[in-house]
């Protein structure tokens, strides 16, 4: 099995992927992991031409390209010895207000990846990072991110489609289990789970009753959680001023930054297309619903689910307007009722 993960600089990818590694070897999997920037300065000192993060992008493109090519060249003949891997790599680079390619086609072919995964992470955890990284401290704005993300996704997709390969895109704070479980169980029933976030993020016990749903849910099935990335707080939470706390502690480390309001609707947008992906990638859609109260996302989800052709369950513990339910599979009034429910009808074992 052959894994090809991308993501941007600063999406915390690499130790994402160590623990994927460390939770594979505790369930008696033994995957290597080869991370393609390490290797392609370890290539440049055995060259006698060592470079640096802060320098190497800014090397011409054909030495780009011969380093790659002979790290490259060196992972195919490891990949003939080895029974699993995941090679860690970029599908594009955003540097200096350009992009840049990040991978050799030839060699994704004479690969031949099972599997494609984009890591991402919420746009302010990934602007800490790079704010914390003297290659690209105060390179990027946060438009530039947002967009660099959307390239990265586009890229390997487009790579995965051409080879026929399926793409996912997983967020860190996704268990290190999903990766293993896209590998070793491709089987295994996906499902995205709507909730409405907006109304509940600040409701302690309701986001309590939620995540245990959500939990008891992974027992069963490959489980994509929308808050295991989740950048709309950087449009619903303000502080008293009326500026986002996020944007305020930003503004910190990048005295450039500004979120404006073509950012801001950039980030929602984003926001909204990223969870209909993770539909996309999903078998199914299962609601939970606490609260009386409409939330036009989830009613969006719901439609978006049904007329994609997924099964859309939901539980409604409250009475709730009938255009929630209107697109629904099977509606159940609590918990307890949907789980009994799939154990009657096979989707999971009794415990």
């Amino acid at each position: 099995m052959k894994v090809i993960c991308t993501g941007t600089s600063g999406s915390g990818k690499l130790d994402y992927l160590k623990r994927v590694v460390s939770e594979a070897e505790r369930l008696g999997v033994k995957i290597h992991l080869y991370n393609i920037g390490d290797l392609m300065f370890k290539k440049a000192e055995e060259l006698e031409c060592p470079t640096s993060p802060e320098k190497i992008l800014d090397l011409s493109p054909s030495s780009l390209r011969a380093l790659r090519a002979a790290v490259f060249e060196e992972i195919l003949k490891e990949t003939e010895k080895v029974e699993h891997c995941i090679i860690s790599t970029h599908g594009c680079f955003r540097w200096k207000n350009y992009l840049m390619s990040a991978f050799d086609v030839h060699y994704l072919n004479e690969l031949q990846p099972d599997l494609y995964v984009t890591i991402i992470d919420s746009v302010l955890n990934v602007s800490k990072r790079l704010h914390e990284s003297p290659a690209w401290k105060g390179r990027l704005s946060l438009k530039d991110i947002l967009t660099w993300r959307d390239e990265e996704i586009f890229v390997t997709k487009m790579m995965a489609s051409f080879q026929r390969k399926p793409h996912y895109v997983v967020a860190i704070e996704q268990p290190a289990t999903t990766i293993y479980n896209l590998m070793f169980k491709p089987d295994m029933t996906k499902v995205y789970l709507s909730f409405p976030i907006t109304l509940m993020i600040d409701d302690t016990e309701k986001m309590k009753e939620v995540r245990e749903f959500r939990d008891k849910l992974r027992e069963h099935f490959e489980v994509f959680d929308p808050l295991a990335v989740e950048d709309t707080e950087l449009t619903y939470r303000t502080g008293e001023d009326g500026e986002s706390e996020e944007e305020y502690y930003l503004s910190e480390l990048s005295r450039d930054f500004n979120l404006t309001t073509a950012e801001r609707a950039k980030v929602e947008d984003q926001t909204v297309v990223r969870d209909y992906m993770l539909i996309d990638q999903s078998d199914i859609v299962v609601v939970y619903y606490p609260t009386d109260k409409t939330s036009p996302g989830v009613l969006c989800e719901i439609i978006y689910g049904s007329t994609n052709n997924k099964e859309v369950h939901a539980v409604f513990k409250e009475r709730v307007s009938p255009f929630l339910k209107f697109h629904c599979t099977k509606v159940f009034a609590d918990a307890e009722t949907f789980f009994d429910y799939l154990k009657e009808t096979g989707r999971i074992t009794h415990k």
